[in-house]
């Protein structure tokens, strides 16, 4: 999933997260793997522009009731893929419009999540066929960003 490189007390340890469910992450730290229970503060949510796009009330429900893990994770929907926010945070960037063709790995949008910048991937290739968000929109977990038609 996730690749890091930290430097703590001189010695150097390099982390992959492997799988996030819910508050519990599986991680390799130099070799080994941890089982890490994750306490998350929710940042406190800004009322968000007038402009910015609102989702139809059943992709809301369906955002609602689908938990995802650290990458953003894509559920298939029939031949819609979405993509989701892996964690709350603020938009920073949106690269793709409706319409656009997207391939395998190709970013679709940045997430600040805990002062962090994460790069938010397509899993597939597919045409983008719904952009649920933009710049400095602050959004929740597993909240629908992108919708893909695959």
């Amino acid at each position: 999933m996730k690749n890091y490189k930290f430097k703590i007390n001189g010695n150097q340890y390099e982390v992959e997260v492997l799988d996030v469910d819910r508050n519990t992450a599986k991680i390799e730290v130099n070799g080994t793997l941890y089982n890490v229970e994750l306490e998350m503060e929710m940042p406190k949510v800004k009322a968000a522009p007038s402009a910015s796009p609102q989702r139809p009330a059943k992709e809301a429900k369906t955002a609602a009731a689908v938990s995802s893990g650290v990458a953003a994770t894509s559920v298939p929907t029939g031949k819609a893929l979405e993509v989701r926010a892996p964690l709350p945070g603020v938009i920073i960037q949106v690269l793709v419009r409706q319409g656009d063709d997207v391939k395998t790995g190709q970013t679709l949008c940045t997430l600040e999540t805990m002062k962090m910048e994460n790069a938010i991937k397509a899993d597939k290739d597919g045409k983008v066929t719904a952009v649920n968000v933009s710049p400095a929109q602050t959004v929740i977990q597993d909240e629908v960003l992108i919708v893909l038609s695959v």
